[in-house]
């Protein structure tokens, strides 16, 4: 009996742990295909952006990571986490050919957008 009980406890952690996996792929699919109607992207450009995304999300990571072993506090996280936010939405402004500020309002309208899928 406990075999069988922690053979089905193993089972769960494992699906739950690929599941997560998928909706953070599933957030940028979603995030990539927006992108790539609202702004005509060609297959080149979808790649470029999704290097990008992956760059910044390593960055984000890192900012989490250090926040988690105290290497740097939450206020150093903000202004870091900030100069990154910035510097993606420029990077991202010129991929596209459009100003920031379109590409903020894109990025503030499509995370609610992707997120929302994400949770269902």
């Amino acid at each position: 009996m406990k075999k069988i009980l922690t053979i089905v406890f193993v089972m769960c952690i494992a699906l739950s742990t690929s599941a997560q996996k998928k909706k953070k792929g599933a957030s940028n699919d979603c995030y990539l295909s927006e992108a790539a109607t609202t702004f005509n992207l060609s297959d080149d450009k979808k790649s470029e952006l999704d290097e990008l995304l992956t760059e910044v999300n390593k960055e984000r990571a890192s900012i989490k990571k250090s926040i988690r072993s105290e290497e740097i506090t939450k206020e150093e996280a903000k202004t870091k986490s900030r100069a990154i936010n910035r510097k993606y939405s420029g990077d991202f402004a010129k991929l596209v050919g459009k100003s920031k500020k379109e590409v903020n309002t894109f990025i503030k309208e499509v995370r609610g957008k992707c997120n929302k899928k994400k949770n269902k």
